[in-house]
């Protein structure tokens, strides 16, 4: 849930010493993530269900259907994350109660466009 996700947003880990290639960075540059900009009753409106997003495709859901190969997701390691993702928003003095389960919801409505795009 961050359009700002492109070929030049994307973080290397490396061990300091031997510069040995580690993997990618499991979290990295998410300062335009979780609809920032967006006014908490505009998130999940159906104007928004073409979310911006980069680097292949203009649209989340347009970039979706370039996955081929879903075999990898285990939806059952997402049961319960929508209560851990909660839980991590709600240490945030900036977002109340409202905020925080309307975009727990739209990460929700993220999910089930996984699941309908591996049909």
């Amino acid at each position: 849930m961050n359009y700002d996700r492109h070929l030049t947003n994307f973080g290397a880990v490396r061990n300091a010493d031997t510069l040995e290639w580690l993997g990618l960075a499991p979290l990295f540059d998410n300062g335009t993530s979780l609809w920032y900009n967006i006014p908490t009753g505009m998130i999940g409106n159906a104007k928004l269900d073409k979310d911006k997003s980069r680097p292949f495709r203009s649209t989340h859901s347009e970039q979706i259907k370039l996955v081929c190969d879903f075999s990898w997701i285990d939806f059952t390691a997402l049961d319960g994350v929508t209560d851990e993702f909660r839980t991590l928003l709600s240490t945030s003095p900036y977002m109340d109660e409202a905020r925080i389960e309307t975009i727990c919801k739209a990460f929700e409505g993220r999910v089930e466009l996984l699941k309908e795009a591996m049909t």
